[in-house]
């Protein structure tokens, strides 16, 4: 049978269970994946249960074939036994060494059946890793092939990941670690993760991935691939992992933002890799607000400190007699004319003894007048203190050591997927 006869004949693949579209048929394996380390010449024998959930007994057929990753995201590709594997010296196909019965299995309504199988592993097996996967099937292949080769529309796998004990290379890099996109209005971000199996084994990265705002607070520390039996990346293939941080809703957690990965990987010896990304959260609508906000009380403090120089060298022109037109020379004591005005203002309120005044008729001077004469210098300790505060309330909001997250798309697909060949 050829590759593309098998992919069109694979339409649904799961690692544990899978339904027909009608949902007239369900059918289920356990576990969905054996992993196994055996050395060259051993023999290995276990059962892979049938759990058949239908009302009415249900025929099942079962074949191996060999297993190999195919694109990043997952997915497989079955490769069945070819002639030339079926001699005892073959050194590299798993399916090939796997024995299993070949006959009808029946599987009463709602009871389960087993399925005995052997590892045989012939004494030149290469080193390092080996995949194959039973396929659990309703029907064989009826196109007179010799064996039952499984050509149905509803079956199940599970999966083989033995490892040859040996020279056995545990390699592996981060490839690519980034966010899709730079800048985003929330605080969230879709993170995709490409590591890279360069050895000769399959390789399980697992660790964590701390979230920082631009202050070096945390804002999330994200268990990645702990949880799973799944999430191996296959030797010499890439996979790809994607999930979406989503972090508290915050005005104030505003800036670049970065995120550091650091896995762990191996079983001969325990590795150890990091990587570091980064990107913005800038949500437009109310940084323009503060923006505009903090611009324009700018510019009434800069129009304020001007006037305030007008005003100290306008007193200075009057008391030495010049016009208000003439130079004056700027000194200390120039700039404290409009405070000694100010203090001299606030005697005058309530007709304080020994007050003096500039006005014709020598009349005390209101308190709704003096805040009147210097609204503009209260406007401006008013403007002041909302700034101070503001300044104060972000720094408290933004300096807390955490704030809750959540993480949502974790995709990991279970090996086993199997796309369309070529």
């Amino acid at each position: 049978m050829s590759l593309r006869a098998i992919g069109l004949a694979l339409l649904l693949l799961l690692p544990s269970s899978v339904a027909a579209q009608d949902g007239s048929l369900s059918v289920t394996v356990t576990p969905p994946l054996f992993q196994l380390a055996i050395g060259p010449g051993d023999e290995w024998s276990s059962v892979l249960k049938i759990v058949n959930k239908n009302p009415y007994d249900v025929t099942y057929y079962a074949e191996v074939m060999d297993f190999e990753a195919r694109g990043e995201l997952g997915k497989g590709e079955m490769i069945p036994i070819v002639d030339e594997y079926n001699s005892e010296d073959n050194s590299f196909s798993l399916a090939s060494w796997v024995t299993i019965p070949t006959g009808a299995i029946v599987v009463p309504g709602g009871q389960s059946g087993e399925v005995p199988f052997t590892v045989k592993v012939p004494p030149g097996a290469e080193p390092g890793g080996h995949y194959a996967a039973i396929l659990v099937g309703t029907q064989p292949d009826l196109s007179g092939s010799t064996g039952s080769r499984v050509a149905v529309s509803s079956y199940v796998t599970s999966l083989l990941f033995v490892k040859i004990h040996g020279d056995v290379d545990e390699r592996g890099r981060v490839r690519e670690f980034f966010t899709k996109e730079r800048i985003y209005q929330v605080p969230m971000a879709e993170f995709v993760l490409r590591f890279e199996n360069i050895g000769n084994v399959h390789l399980k990265p697992e660790g964590n991935i701390s979230i920082y705002n631009m202050w070096g607070k945390s804002r999330g520390t994200v268990s990645f691939n702990q949880r799973t039996a799944f999430g191996n990346v296959l030797p010499k293939s890439t996979r790809r992992f994607e999930f979406t941080w989503q972090g508290e809703q915050s005005v104030f957690d505003i800036g670049r933002y970065s995120a550091v990965i650091t896995l762990t990987y191996g079983e001969e010896g325990r590795q150890n890799i990091s990587a570091t990304t980064y990107f913005w959260v800038i949500p437009v609508v109310p940084v323009t607000t503060t923006l505009v906000m903090v611009f324009g009380a700018l510019f009434i403090l800069f129009w304020f400190i001007r006037r305030y120089v007008r005003r100290a060298l306008q007193l200075e022109r009057l008391a030495h007699g010049l016009p208000e037109t003439a130079p004056t020379h700027a000194t200390l004591q120039t700039f404290m004319k409009p405070l000694e005005e100010g203090v001299v203002d606030l005697r005058r309120i309530g007709g304080a003894s020994g007050t003096h005044t500039d006005d014709a008729n020598g009349q005390t001077l209101s308190f709704a007048g003096f805040v009147w004469k210097y609204s503009l210098f209260f406007i401006f300790v008013a403007l002041f203190m909302a700034g101070s505060f503001g300044i104060w309330y972000y720094l408290q909001k933004v300096l807390v050591p955490e704030r809750d997250f959540s993480v949502t798309d974790v995709r990991v697909t279970p090996e086993g997927d199997v796309s369309d060949s070529e």
